[in-house]
């Protein structure tokens, strides 16, 4: 197994951890579908600057 990218994934994760933590606390108990709305672009944003801040060696 290959561990190139863990730096990248770990970004991404904790990332949206932050995310998900400041929408939880912002907005209690929030609907189904916005949550699934904002983890998904958290995701897509983290994994942009993940790609950005880590570039492939």
């Amino acid at each position: 197994m290959r561990f190139e990218r863990l730096d990248w994934a770990l970004f991404t994760g904790v990332f949206v951890g932050i995310v998900i933590l400041i929408m939880e606390s912002l907005i209690k108990n929030p609907p189904f579908p916005i949550t699934i709305f904002v983890t998904g672009g958290a995701a897509f944003i983290g994994g942009l600057l993940g790609n950005k801040l880590f570039p492939q060696k």
